[in-house]
C-alpha cells in the first residue's frame, strides 16, 4: 500500500503548499523526509491522554498501564513503541526496567521514570490470523484515572457494524481527507505530512527512534540474564 499512502501524502502536499517529500519502508520501518516515523506521537486518542498530563487534569500521576496483543508483527517493535509512548507522554525518560520474554511471542515489562513514575507493559503477537490489535493505555494517578478505552471495554469498538448474510463488517472512518485507507495507513500518513511540514519534529523523532533503539537492547540484556537494567535517562530526549 506504499503507492496508495504515497497518493494520499501528495494530495495532502499540494493542498497545504508543504515541502514535497515521499513515505519509504525499509527493514519494516516507515521513513520520510529522512527521518523515521513515529505514527503514534500524533495518534488523537495518545494526544489527548499526554494532555491530561500537561495540564495538570490527573494529579499525581503515578503508574501507566500499557497493553498491546497483534496478530504478527515484531514484538520488539511492539514493547519499543509502548516506552516510547510512555516517555513521551510523561516527558520523562527510562531509568530502569526489567523483561521477561517468550521467545519473539510475549513480552512483560516492568520500567521505572525519571520521574518516579512506574510502567507495566505488556505486549503479544499471537491473536488470530486477521484479528484487529487490541491494546489499552491507562494512567493512574493521585486524583483521576484516564484510559483511551471506555471503562469495562475489552476490544476496540467500531463505528458501523453491519450484520449480513456474509457475516460481519465493520467500518471506522477517522479522517475524512484521507477516505479509504486503513487507520495504520493514515497514521502513517499522518506522520510523514507532519515531518514534512516541521523539520524540527522531524529532528525530534531521529532522537526519540535512537533513544527506543537503546530501550531495546536494554530489554533483549534484560531478558537473556533476568537482570534489572538501569539506564542514563538523562541521555534520553
Amino acid at each position: 500500500m506504499i503507492a496508495e499512502m504515497n497518493k494520499a501524502l501528495a494530495f495532502l502536499i499540494a493542498k497545504y503548499g508543504v515541502p514535497a517529500g515521499e513515505i519509504s519502508v525499509s527493514d519494516g520501518a516507515y521513513r520520510a523526509g529522512g527521518c523515521p516515523l513515529l505514527p503514534w506521537r500524533i495518534e488523537r486518542r495518545f494526544v489527548e491522554l499526554k494532555n491530561l498530563i500537561a495540564n495538570g487534569t490527573l494529579e499525581g500521576v503515578s503508574t501507566l498501564r500499557f497493553s498491546s496483543m497483534t496478530a504478527g508483527g515484531r514484538l520488539m517493535e511492539q514493547v519499543t513503541r509502548e516506552l516510547d509512548l510512555a516517555v513521551w507522554m510523561t516527558g520523562s525518560p527510562v531509568v530502569s526496567l526489567f523483561a521477561v520474554c517468550s521467545g519473539g511471542a510475549a513480552a512483560n515489562l516492568v520500567v521505572k521514570l525519571a520521574n518516579g513514575v512506574s510502567v507495566s507493559v505488556e505486549c503479544g503477537n499471537k491473536l488470530p490470523s486477521g484479528a484487529e490489535t487490541i491494546d489499552r493505555h491507562e494512567i493512574i494517578a493521585r486524583r483521576g484515572i484516564a484510559s483511551d478505552r471506555v471503562v469495562d471495554t475489552q476490544v476496540p469498538q467500531s463505528s458501523i457494524y453491519a450484520f449480513t448474510g456474509k457475516g460481519e463488517e465493520r467500518y471506522t472512518d477517522t479522517d475524512a481527507e484521507l477516505f479509504g485507507l486503513s487507520a495504520d495507513e493514515i497514521g502513517v500518513v499522518r506522520a510523514a505530512f507532519a515531518v514534512l511540514a516541521d523539520p524540527v519534529l522531524g529532528t525530534e523523532w531521529t532522537a526519540a527512534a535512537a533513544v527506543m533503539d537503546e530501550l531495546a537492547r536494554a530489554v533483549e540484556k534484560s531478558d537473556s540474564n533476568s537482570s534489572l537494567i538501569k539506564l542514563q535517562g538523562d541521555t534520553q530526549k
